[in-house]
């Protein structure tokens, strides 16, 4: 039998269904217990894949990887198009993974995408945990990381300590002394501390003598949630959201509790989305570069590819976009 099997034959032994086999081989999801399984068996019977896995095998192919949280969000879909255009006209083909915001799946489509021999891994991260640094340590796969900064690794993200900064002294500047700082969890570095340090510091410069932090999530719901509970029993001057998704959560809030936006309570973000032009009033925000962080990823992923020993680390610029949602004080 060996050298012959068949994918049923290797369901068969393997105890599971075909069609699990067929996605082990084409780098599809597949749990790790039944992905344990498949493989010793193929390593038993030194199973030869079809000729699509032997191309891959053979590196005859020109797949780049690309693993992402979510494919709903403005920042991600706007730098995954630029990439996927960028790409093809480079001769590569992406493989899309969106893991839905789930680490396991994050590191099982590493795994799969190591399987079918892609030439390159984009990783657009939130979070990297130390299961993500081993694989960032084990793996001989070209790796670009967009959204973190990790040491070793080559990356993209925004710059997100000045951006910070520079909406901090914003809001100092005209006279806020009582800020909220609306952010997300710290296990996501880039967003939860860089940015929020950036806005801290900007603030102080201005002598602000109150700064609070709550913490949210991505969504508008959750935080929503959170201001309109904070805003029972407190009344800050202005709310500064880690996200302009963050914001439109923060303005419903603001809203339910029969406030008005900049008269009685500022707000600003981060995101520079094309919708928050079209609120009323306008948002005050930073816009980061989406289409810059495309073109340089392509670069960056194919250098990484042609050049052995090549690395980068680099920090996109942005645009401060001034709205009419934060209120000048008198100082």
């Amino acid at each position: 039998m060996k050298n012959k099997l068949t994918i049923l034959e290797i369901a068969k032994l393997a105890n599971v269904g075909k069609s699990t086999v067929s996605r082990f081989l084409n780098g599809g999801y597949v749990s790790s217990e039944n992905a344990e399984k498949i493989d010793k068996i193929i390593q038993e019977y030194n199973y030869k894949p079809n000729v699509f896995a032997r191309g891959i095998k053979a590196k005859n192919n020109s797949f780049i990887g690309i693993v992402v949280p979510c494919l709903d969000s403005f920042i991600t879909s706007h730098i995954l198009m630029q990439l996927d255009s960028n790409l093809r006209k480079n001769g590569y083909v992406p493989l899309i993974m969106n893991t839905d915001h789930n680490i396991n799946l994050e590191l099982e489509s590493f795994e799969n995408l190591m399987r079918l021999r892609v030439e390159g891994i984009i990783f657009f991260s939130t979070i990297i945990t130390e299961k993500h640094r081993e694989f960032f340590n084990k793996t001989t796969i070209p790796l670009l990381v967009i959204g973190q900064q990790y040491q070793g690794v080559t990356y993209i993200t925004n710059d997100d300590f000045l951006a910070g900064k520079k909406i901090g002294e914003y809001v100092g500047k005209l006279g806020h002394q009582s800020v909220v700082y609306l952010g997300v969890s710290e296990e996501d570095k880039a967003v939860g501390v860089i940015r929020k340090n950036g806005v801290i510091e900007g603030l102080k410069n201005y002598d602000c003598k109150k700064i609070e932090c709550l913490e949210t999530d991505f969504s508008m719901e959750k935080s929503e949630e959170v201001l309109e509970k904070y805003l029972i029993k407190n009344r800050p001057t202005c709310v500064i959201c880690a996200t302009d998704n963050i914001a439109f959560g923060a303005i419903n809030a603001i809203k339910k509790a029969n406030l008005s936006i900049p008269e009685d309570i500022s707000v600003c973000g981060f995101g520079g989305y094309k919708i928050s032009e079209l609120l009323t009033p306008s948002l005050t925000t930073i816009r980061f570069n989406y289409q810059k962080i495309g073109d340089l990823a392509t670069n960056m992923i194919i250098k990484l590819i042609n050049q052995a020993g090549y690395f980068e680390e680099k920090l996109v610029d942005f645009e401060f976009i001034e709205g009419k949602s934060v209120k000048k004080l008198s100082i």
